[in-house]
């Protein structure tokens, strides 16, 4: 089992006192007591940053910044799957649908034996 479904974190949000986060995890991120809590957690901070005004290119650069991440290869994979560039707004895509690409990107749905 990854970091993502442990924590039921399917986004690998770090933890910042979201509502229903029960805790930090040993490298500072959330943990939730199930998977749609988590979920609903990574659906409030894309609407925060759509609120922003972010594009999906600063969006990406900020969650997952290259200190941490390939944050081209991430960008690159969310733009793919979301049928957007860069530069669009955040605004114009669905979080809902965005989420579920950011969990495929941090693994949450691969399998381990």
């Amino acid at each position: 089992m990854n970091r993502s479904q442990k924590n039921n974190n399917p986004c690998n949000l770090r933890f910042a006192g979201q509502v229903e986060a029960t805790g930090p995890d040993d490298e500072h991120f959330a943990i939730f007591k199930d998977a749609p809590a988590g979920f609903r957690a990574a659906h409030a901070q894309i609407k925060l940053d759509q609120e922003r005004g972010k594009t999906v290119g600063q969006f990406i650069a900020k969650y997952a910044p290259p200190n941490e991440n390939n944050t081209s290869q991430y960008l690159e994979f969310v733009c793919d799957q979301m049928a957007c560039r860069t530069t669009d707004p955040l605004s114009d895509l669905s979080p809902y649908a965005l989420a579920g690409v950011m969990a495929q990107e941090e693994g949450y749905y691969v399998k381990e034996a």
